[in-house]
């Protein structure tokens, strides 16, 4: 019944505003004002950094909540602390609990609001020491904004959801940088001119502190691969440090050498060889075919491929030709999933498909193979796979 009323609210779709979320907490009580809170955002890594900084905290023996989005296979995913999903018990309790405040009123909340609700209650009632919390879009007007954390941390800005961020860096980075609270510190790893510039007149006019990360940082390694993670860790490091956190050296590597983030560069398979990422957008598919570049030089990937309707998918296939022999379009079983047959236009030599099975059908099942373009597309391998892992004994790396 609860996962039905949440599917009920995805009619809303996306919708911006605090007013919502606002009256929500007012009515539980304001939970978020209860437990100290790292905020981050970013249009790439923001979800890495957050999982590190969870991880470092935890190895340094404070309790710790971590709320992020999207979930690959279940909503719980998306609520944590100490690296514990929310129990399913204490899941639809909590659920509950904001639905009978939810369905009184006018301006209905998005599901995004919803679970933003349950997880600042659920973190005020266990008492967290620390809350990492990722901002789900934007962040001027995402309702994860109503916090005031000890830091705030803006991982990146490219182009993302232009049509209602903006179709401008400097546009985008002035709805991200809307995280930057009076007082409050900031941390960056962005380096191009005109974001930077944005951001900075946003801290400066709130004095706060800007502490831009190198993109070349000392030699910072943590269990998620890829240069661009490095920079991630140096951001999470930055945060703790600067937030006035006491953590030790010992719990900075143990942490980052125990932080895991499924879908995400994330390899299920070494014989044959499987990798899911869940890169979502042009800057993450560049990032992707760098650190293939990297880590494995000379290999071409049968890639399939597929994205989210909002997203610059010409760019994307673009970038994925310099890794893959193959690319397979299709298409994952998300409602805002694009058709397959509409990127047509794009394709060359490619296979279209309607889903991800058909899709792995074009498969020899021995090259090697990426899977990327969205984290739905993921969340729908990882389902395929688990089974297929039990029917055709395919070594599982966890």
């Amino acid at each position: 019944m609860s996962l039905k009323y949440l599917e009920s609210l995805e009619k809303f779709g996306i919708h911006l505003g605090l007013e919502r979320i606002e009256y929500l907490l007012g009515q539980l009580g304001n939970p978020h004002l209860k437990f100290k809170s790292l905020h981050v955002a970013g249009t790439n890594g923001k979800g890495s950094t957050s999982a590190m900084i969870a991880a470092v905290l935890k190895e340094a023996g404070y309790k710790v909540g971590l709320y992020t989005s999207p979930h690959l296979l279940d909503y719980t995913e998306r609520i944590k602390i100490n690296g514990q999903d929310i129990s399913r018990k204490r899941f639809f309790y909590g659920l509950k609990k904001v639905k009978k405040l939810a369905v009184t009123m006018r301006d209905k909340p998005t599901v995004f609001e919803v679970l933003t609700a349950v997880a600042f209650w659920y973190f005020a009632e266990e008492k967290v020491d620390f809350a990492v919390v990722e901002v789900g879009m934007g962040g001027r007007l995402d309702s994860t904004n109503v916090i005031t954390p000890l830091v705030s941390v803006i991982t990146n800005i490219d182009y993302e959801h232009t049509e209602i961020l903006g179709e401008s860096l400097s546009k985008i980075a002035k709805e991200k940088g809307g995280i930057i609270k009076k007082g409050v510190p900031v941390v960056t790893a962005e380096n191009k001119s005109e974001p930077l510039r944005v951001m900075k007149s946003i801290a400066e006019r709130k004095n706060a502190l800007l502490i831009a990360v190198s993109h070349q940082p000392a030699a910072i390694n943590s269990n998620l691969i890829g240069t661009h993670q490095r920079v991630n860790a140096a951001c999470a490091i930055a945060a703790i440090r600067i937030a006035g956190i006491k953590v030790s050296k010992k719990s900075i590597q143990s942490g980052l050498s125990k932080v895991r983030w499924p879908g995400r560069f994330q390899v299920i398979s070494r014989n044959p060889f499987i990798l899911l990422d869940g890169a979502h957008n042009p800057a993450g598919i560049k990032t992707l075919q760098v650190t293939i570049l990297e880590q494995l030089p000379g290999i071409k990937f049968t890639v399939i491929f597929g994205c989210q309707k909002d997203k610059d998918a010409s760019k994307m296939l673009s970038c994925l030709r310099a890794i893959a022999s193959k690319i397979i379009v299709t298409r994952s079983s998300h409602n805002n999933a694009v058709n397959s047959r509409k990127l047509s236009k794009y394709i060359k030599k490619d296979v279209l498909t309607d889903s991800l099975l058909q899709a792995l059908a074009y498969w020899d099942k021995a090259s090697p193979l990426i899977i990327t373009g969205s984290l739905f597309l993921v969340a729908d391998a990882l389902k395929v796979f688990n089974c297929q892992f039990k029917l055709d004994g395919f070594k599982r790396l966890l």
